[in-house]
């Protein structure tokens, strides 16, 4: 599984590289949300982080995402419910948290027109301060479209061991979060 993720993620990079991957509808991401985030990893092979995309989510209409890169880390089913509404389809099966051995970390840019996926660029153990580093990259396609979307990008990592998360933007440490364990 692991090694079939690293292939997937490797494709995509060269995809994104050669400016292939063509234009989705907001059907087309709605159906196939659980793809898209889980080809969104890329791990580092030296210290990586056990990452778990998490897909069949969206911010909900309630949360107002102003910053250019908004990050949360959330350990309960009730924090998670409040940010975030179930995108069920016919076609996928959101996937569930277990909060009683993982906590979710998000993130989420404001509303835009230029197609934005957000994506996990590396995911690394900080041995430093007992936490974790997570780079995340935000591309946008050239077009505008005629729709909106909030770009958002849910993961799990273990509860167990991390007492701060860093969130990067790029290599710019964007905010650090303490985890309440």
């Amino acid at each position: 599984m692991k090694n079939l993720m690293l292939v997937a993620a490797g494709a995509i990079t060269l995809l994104s590289a050669c400016g292939g991957g063509g234009t989705k509808s907001s059907a087309d991401s709605a159906a196939n949300a659980d793809k898209d985030t889980a080809l969104a990893v890329h791990s580092n092979s030296t210290a990586s982080l056990d990452v778990h995309p998490i897909s069949g989510y969206f911010v909900k209409n309630t949360i107002k995402v102003s910053d250019s890169l908004t990050f949360w880390v959330i350990d309960n089913q009730r924090a998670f419910d409040s940010l975030f509404g179930v995108a069920k389809t016919m076609s996928n099966k959101p996937d569930i948290p277990d909060f009683g051995t993982q906590i979710v970390v998000a993130a989420a840019m404001p509303a835009t027109f230029y197609g934005t996926q957000i994506q996990l660029a590396s995911a690394v153990s900080n041995d430093k301060d007992n936490g974790a580093n997570l780079h995340f990259a935000a591309p946008a396609e050239k077009e505008k479209k005629s729709f909106s979307i909030v770009p958002l990008w849910l993961g799990s990592i273990p509860k167990t061991g991390k007492s701060t998360i860093n969130f990067y933007t790029g290599d710019h440490l964007s905010q650090t979060i303490k985890v309440n364990e």
